[in-house]
């Protein structure tokens, strides 16, 4: 056929860049860095309805690994549970517990049809998620090192 118009929109595959992840978070939790490489994919998409959901269920993701590893004892309990009661619950670091909860409001946000935080966005979701990431890795080096230097010099 000549004189045919054609565009081309996209090819694939294509290689996004992905966020990088701190070794205890990879252990802890390597859902959660899938799941926030494939919100990062979204929004390079221009998927922006889609970003927050994804931050969201990579939250979830991130908050219950890291509350199973250190409440072995109720696994079970915790997969079964809401976000907002897991963080509650067993979420006893301040920093994590107020970070963790605060993205998942505004991870809720991002799901319903009605907005709470009006004045934040997907970019505050983002911050929120990343503060919760470096606090539970803040959290499980301090760990580690009081562990493993607890008899003093």
């Amino acid at each position: 056929m000549h004189g045919a118009d054609f565009v081309l929109r996209f090819t694939a595959p294509r290689n996004t860049i992905q966020s990088e992840f701190p070794a205890s978070i990879k252990e802890v939790s390597p859902t959660f860095c899938e799941i926030y490489g494939q919100a990062e994919n979204a929004k390079a998409d221009g998927l922006d309805q889609l970003v927050g959901i994804g931050l969201r269920k990579a939250l979830e993701f991130l908050v219950k690994d890291f509350a199973k590893s250190e409440h072995t004892e109720s696994v079970e309990k915790i997969e079964h549970m809401q976000l907002g009661k897991c963080i509650d619950t067993y979420i006893s670091d301040q920093n994590v517990l107020q970070c963790a909860k605060r993205a998942a409001w505004l991870g809720n946000d991002e799901t319903h049809y009605i907005r709470k935080w009006t004045d934040k966005d997907v970019s505050d979701l983002y911050l929120l998620v990343r503060l919760t990431v470096n606090w539970i890795d803040n959290h499980l080096l301090t760990k580690k090192y009081i562990s493993e230097m607890s008899g003093g010099a």
